[in-house]
C-alpha cells in the first residue's frame, strides 16, 4: 500500500505516531473539472520525493509518527442518505478519543462535513478556518444539498455553535450573498482581493481555541495550483498559505484537517508535490514543539 513518505514502522505504525493521513478518494458532486477521487494517491506518491528535513523549523516533522491509514471508500451522498459521510466520521471519532492528529485528503471539499462532526462531538467550542476560493454557502446546488459547493454552509449548521472564518473568498454568488445578509451567521470571510491588508493574527483570533483546519487547494493562486476542479485568479501564494498555517498552530489547538479538491493533471507533478508538502509543513508546525523547535524558528 502506497504510504505518505513510505515511513519505516518506527515512525508509521499506529502505535508510535501522533498523526493519521487519512486518504478519501470521494467524488460525487463535481460540477466542472474533474478528477478528485485521484488527489488522495497522487498526494501520497507525491510525498516519496519531498525531503524530509525542514529547513525552516531545523527538524525532521516525521519523527512526531505518520501513519497512513486505509482509504475512507463511500457511497454517494444524496438528500435521501440519513446519516451522510457516516464513514468518515467513524474514521475521525476514534482517533479524536485517543488523542490523534487526523489529516484528510480527498476527494472534494463536501466530505469535510463528516471530519468536522467527529471533531464538533469532541470539542464543544470547535471552530472551523477554511481556505477556498468559494464561499460554499449555497444551501443545495443542482439537487444535492450534500454538493461541494454547500460544504461550508452544511459544516456551519454541524457546529453545536457555530463559527467560521474563510480565508481567500473570490467567488460567491448573489443567493449565498442573500443568506448572509439575511441571517447574519457567525462567518467571518476575508476576501482575496484584500490580501495585501491582511493581518494573520487578526485572522486567527477570530475563532475559538479548538480549530478544525480545511484547505480547499483552489484556495491557492492557479498559478501555483492549476490541478483543481474550479480555479480562480488571484488565488493565495506559497509564503501566506505557510504563514496562516503557522500562526493558526503557534496560536491555537488545531485538532484535525483536510486537504480537498485536488484534481490531478497528467504528467504536471508540481500541484501534488505542493500539497505533499504542505501537509508536511502543517504537522512541523502543529508539533512543532514536541519536535524541539526553539522560538526563534517560529
Amino acid at each position: 500500500m502506497l504510504t505518505y513518505f513510505d515511513l519505516p514502522e518506527e515512525f508509521s505504525s499506529q502505535e508510535n505516531s501522533r498523526v493519521v493521513i487519512v486518504p478519501v478518494p470521494y467524488e460525487a458532486t463535481t460540477s466542472y473539472g474533474k478528477g478528485t477521487k485521484n488527489g488522495p494517491r497522487a498526494v501520497l506518491a507525491a510525498s516519496q520525493e519531498v525531503e524530509t528535513f525542514d529547513d525552516e523549523l531545523w527538524v525532521e516533522p516525521y519523527k512526531i509518527g505518520i501513519q497512513t491509514g486505509d482509504e475512507v471508500i463511500m457511497e454517494p451522498v444524496t438528500e435521501a442518505t440519513e446519516k451522510p459521510f457516516q464513514e468518515l466520521y467513524d474514521a475521525i471519532s476514534p482517533l479524536i478519543e485517543i488523542g490523534k492528529f487526523p489529516v484528510v485528503i480527498g476527494g472534494e471539499h463536501s466530505l469535510t462535513i463528516g471530519a468536522v462532526r467527529a471533531c464538533a462531538e469532541r470539542f464543544s467550542d470547535l471552530s472551523v478556518l477554511q481556505v477556498d476560493a468559494h464561499a460554499d454557502l449555497r444551501a443545495s446546488f443542482e439537487g444535492n444539498k450534500y454538493s461541494h459547493a454547500s460544504a461550508a454552509y452544511h459544516i456551519y449548521h454541524t457546529l453545536s455553535d457555530p463559527l467560521i472564518t474563510q480565508v481567500g473568498i473570490r467567488n460567491i454568488s448573489s443567493e449565498e450573498v442573500a443568506w448572509l445578509e439575511e441571517n447574519t451567521p457567525n462567518i467571518n470571510t476575508y476576501w482575496s482581493r484584500q490580501q495585501k491588508h491582511w493581518n494573520f493574527a487578526e485572522i486567527i483570533e477570530t475563532l475559538s481555541d479548538n480549530v478544525y483546519l480545511t484547505i480547499d487547494v483552489d484556495g491557492l493562486d492557479p498559478s501555483i495550483m492549476p490541478s483543481t476542479g474550479t480555479p480562480e485568479p488571484g488565488g493565495m501564494s506559497w509564503d501566506h498559505i505557510t504563514e496562516l498555517i503557522k500562526q493558526l498552530c503557534v496560536r491555537k489547538n488545531v485538532v484535525a484537517a483536510d486537504f480537498v479538491e485536488l484534481a490531478p493533471i497528467k504528467d504536471l507533478h508540481a500541484p501534488d508535490f505542493l500539497v505533499a508538502k504542505l501537509l508536511y509543513k502543517l504537522i512541523g508546525y502543529r508539533f512543532a514543539m514536541e519536535l524541539g523547535v526553539t522560538k526563534k524558528y517560529l
